[in-house]
């Protein structure tokens, strides 16, 4: 079951995004954010069986962590961090902090964030089909780590 506050749910109005170095501000959703349509992470190990006689599996071995995200912009996100540096691919390492806003001004109200850390674009690029009344492409993030924490 879902966590529920005051019978409210999480939900992508209360998402905040804080980013300080694509920014030049660590207050949550600033104006050069404001066209993000979508995130998405996840943390992935590689998990192998380890056999033993019989061909029967006896223990696990763990391979590596991989840690994967992704941000939908619309196109004028796209070119506010363009102007940064001329192409996204070249803005460099950033970390990306997924945190949930309080709106309903619980003081014992806990919650998640999540960084996404040393974050770069490797790709820069363009979408658009007919009828389309905003423009969006999603990127990958390549976080270096994803770290989790409660408040």
């Amino acid at each position: 079951m879902a966590t529920v506050i005051n019978n409210v749910a999480y939900s992508w109005a209360m998402i905040e995004l804080t980013a300080p170095a694509l920014t030049g501000s660590a207050n949550s959703n600033p104006t050069i954010l404001e066209g993000v349509t979508a995130i998405k992470w996840n943390k992935k190990r590689n998990v192998k069986l380890n056999y033993g006689l019989g061909g029967k599996p006896v223990n696990r071995g763990f391979g590596n962590y991989e840690p994967t995200a992704s941000i939908t912009m619309d196109y004028n996100t796209q070119v506010q961090l363009r102007a940064l540096a001329g192409t996204l691919m070249e803005i460099g390492e950033f970390d990306l902090v997924i945190s949930f806003a309080n709106e309903l001004g619980t003081e014992n109200w806990t919650t998640e964030t999540v960084t996404l850390k040393g974050c770069m674009f490797n790709e820069d690029g363009f979408e658009a089909s007919q009828d389309d009344t905003t423009l969006t492409k999603e990127f990958d993030l390549n976080p270096f780590d994803i770290v989790i924490s409660g408040v």
